[in-house]
C-alpha cells in the first residue's frame, strides 16, 4: 500500500468533515444535533466522554448531553474579538471550549481523556475548534430549517386569515342575516385571533347602549391596554361601535397581539360599518318603493275624484286642468249637476302637497257631495264645511275654497269665495269684475264666523276663470312671478278665443313659456266657463 502524503490525509480530512456537516444538518432538533455532535467529536478525539452545554443570549448554561452529571463546567469566556475559547484542565486530560454561534448564543464544550492518557497536543485543539465551527455551520442550518417551518406556518396562517376574512366579510354583508353583523364580526375575529376573549361596546352621546362580549361574560381583569390588548373603532347613525380583544392564547400561553391581528380586526370592522350602511341604504330604498307604492295608489284615488270629463251644460261651454307638481297633489276642482238642473262650480286649494294635501281633498270631496244634495244655501254649507275640515285636519291645514251655484236656464249664480283667489268674470263688454266676497279658509278656525254671498247673472258672452295661487305665483329660473309679469287678470281680458278648451290652452302655455325650465313649484288648476 503506497504511503499517504499530507494531502491525501487532508482530502480525507475534509470529505470526512463534509459528511459530518451533512448528518448534522440532518438534525430535527437541538438535543438531536447534540447527540449526533457528541458522537462526532469522542469518535475524533479520543476522549472518554464528551459534554455539550447551551447558554441563550442573557441566559443559564442548559445541558446538551444526556446523563451529564457536571451542569456547571468552568467554560472559558470567549475574547471580545474572537469566537471561540479554550483551556485545558486537570494537567491537560480535560478541554473546556467554548463558541459564540450565529445567533449570539454560546455552546460549551468539555471533552476528557481517560485516566492516565497523554495531554490534549496542539493539533488535537485545532480539531476541537474546527469541530465546534462544524456545530455552528450544523446549527445555523437547523435555523435556517426551523425559521423556514415558522415562516410556512405563518403564511398558511396568513392565507388561512385571508381567506375567512373574505367569507367573513360575505356573511356580514348579506342583508338577510339572524345574528347582527358586529356579533358575527366579533366572534369570526376572536378565532382567526386566537383571541381568548373579546367585546363590542356600542355608545350614544357618551353612554353605553348596547354590548356584546366573547364569551358571554368577561372577566373584572381582562386586559384594556398593552401588548394582550387591540381595538378597533368606528361611528355610524350617531352611534360609535368599539371592537376590543384580549389575551391572545398560543401552545406557549398568552402571548402578545401580532401587528397583522391589529390589521384583521381594522379589516372587520370596516366591514361591518360598510355592511350597516348598506342595510340603512337598503331599508331607505324598500321604504321609498312603498312611499311611491302609496303615492301611486293616491295618485289613482285622487284621479278618480277629478273630473274626467266636465258635464255638458246647454248653453255653455266649460274646461277645466290639473297639474299636480308632485304624483298626488291638493288641488281641486269640479262641476257638479245637482237634483234641480243647477251645477256647482267649485274650485279649492289644500295648504301643503303630497299624500296629507290628497287626503283633506278627498275629505272635502266626500263632505261637498252630501251637503250639496241636501239643499242646504250655500254660506251654510261653506260654514258646515269650515267646521268638518278644522277637525278633520292638523292645525297647520286648511282650505281656500270658491263655491257657484250656477242656474244654466236663468244665468243666476250664487258664489262664496272661502280665502280663496279672486275670481274673474269677464262680460261680454269687456268689462271685469272680482269675485271675492264670502269669508275664511275651511278648517282654519272652528268658529261660527259668517259667510257671505254675492248674486249676479250671466249673460251670453260673459265668461268666469276659476284658478288656484299655481298659476299667479308660477316661478321662472329667476325666481320671477308670473302675476308681476304677466297679470292674470290682464291675460284673462284680452283673451277671448271662442271656446273653453283654447283658453285653458293658451293660459297654461302662456304660463310654460314664462318658466321655461324651471321646475313646478306648485299645482296649477283652472277652471274656465263660457255662456254662448
Amino acid at each position: 500500500m503506497p504511503e499517504q502524503t499530507p494531502a491525501d490525509l487532508l482530502a480525507r480530512q475534509i470529505a470526512s468533515l463534509g459528511e459530518t456537516f451533512r448528518t448534522l444538518s440532518k438534525a430535527t432538533s437541538l438535543k438531536d444535533l447534540a447527540g449526533r455532535f457528541c458522537g462526532f467529536v469522542q469518535q475524533h478525539s479520543g476522549g472518554s466522554g464528551v459534554g455539550l452545554f447551551h447558554r441563550p443570549g442573557g441566559g443559564e448554561w442548559q445541558s446538551l448531553s444526556p446523563g451529564t452529571t457536571d451542569t456547571t463546567p468552568r467554560l472559558p469566556s470567549i475574547p471580545e474579538k474572537d469566537s471561540f475559547a479554550v483551556t485545558p484542565e486537570d494537567g491537560g486530560t480535560r478541554l473546556l471550549a467554548t463558541q459564540k454561534l450565529v445567533d449570539g448564543s454560546i455552546l460549551g464544550i468539555a471533552v476528557a481523556r481517560e485516566p492516565g492518557s497523554d495531554t490534549y497536543t496542539s493539533d488535537q485543539i485545532v480539531s476541537i475548534r474546527l469541530s465546534a465551527t462544524l456545530f455552528d455551520n450544523a446549527y445555523q442550518a437547523y435555523l435556517h430549517r426551523h425559521h423556514e417551518k415558522e415562516l410556512v406556518f405563518s403564511l398558511n396562517h396568513r392565507l388561512l386569515q385571508l381567506n375567512s376574512l373574505i367569507d367573513t366579510g360575505i356573511e356580514v354583508a348579506k342583508l338577510e342575516q339572524d345574528v347582527p353583523p358586529h356579533q358575527l364580526a366579533l366572534e369570526r375575529a376572536a378565532a382567526l385571533t386566537n383571541a381568548s376573549m373579546g367585546s363590542v361596546t356600542i355608545s350614544r352621546d357618551g353612554s353605553v347602549v348596547d354590548r356584546i362580549t366573547f364569551p358571554d361574560a368577561l372577566p373584572a381583569d381582562a386586559p384594556r391596554s398593552g401588548e394582550s390588548h387591540i381595538g378597533a373603532e368606528f361611528a355610524f347613525g350617531g352611534s360609535t361601535y368599539l371592537f376590543e380583544l384580549m389575551n391572545k392564547e398560543s401552545r406557549k400561553g398568552v402571548v402578545p397581539f401580532e401587528g397583522t391581528d391589529k390589521l384583521l380586526l381594522d379589516a372587520l370592522s370596516r366591514q361591518v360599518q360598510a355592511s350597516l350602511e348598506n342595510r340603512f341604504l337598503h331599508q331607505q330604498s324598500v321604504e321609498k318603493e312603498k312611499m311611491e307604492r302609496d303615492l301611486a295608489v293616491a295618485a289613482s284615488i285622487q284621479q278618480k275624484i277629478l273630473p274626467e270629463t266636465l258635464p255638458i251644460i246647454e248653453g255653455y261651454d266649460s274646461a277645466g286642468i290639473n297639474i299636480p307638481s308632485k304624483s298626488v297633489g291638493g288641488d281641486y276642482y269640479d262641476c257638479i249637476p245637482l237634483s234641480d238642473g243647477r251645477y256647482a262650480l267649485v274650485i279649492a286649494d289644500v295648504a301643503g302637497k303630497g299624500i296629507p294635501a290628497a287626503l283633506l281633498v278627498s275629505t272635502l270631496h266626500a263632505y261637498l257631495s252630501a251637503y250639496l244634495e241636501s239643499g242646504m244655501p250655500l254660506v251654510d254649507l261653506s260654514a258646515r264645511l269650515n267646521r268638518m275640515i278644522h277637525r278633520a285636519s292638523t292645525d297647520d291645514k286648511f282650505i281656500t275654497a270658491f263655491f257657484a251655484l250656477l242656474d244654466p236656464r236663468t244665468g243666476s249664480m250664487e258664489t262664496v269665495n272661502a280665502g280663496h283667489n279672486t275670481v274673474y268674470w269677464r262680460r261680454a263688454d269687456g268689462s271685469v269684475h272680482e269675485l271675492s266676497l264670502g269669508g275664511i279658509p275651511l278648517g282654519m278656525l272652528d268658529m261660527d264666523l259668517p259667510y257671505q254671498s254675492e248674486k249676479f247673472t250671466i249673460g251670453p258672452g260673459d265668461r268666469i276663470l276659476l284658478y288656484t295661487d299655481g298659476i299667479p305665483e308660477a316661478q321662472n329660473e329667476r325666481n320671477d312671478l308670473y302675476e308681476s309679469e304677466v297679470p292674470l287678470k290682464d291675460f284673462f281680458t284680452r283673451t277671448v278665443p271662442d271656446d273653453a278648451g283654447t283658453f285653458i290652452q293658451q293660459l297654461i302655455a302662456d304660463v310654460k313659456r314664462f318658466t321655461g325650465n324651471a321646475p313646478q313649484a306648485d299645482d296649477i288648476t283652472a277652471l274656465y266657463i263660457l255662456r254662448r
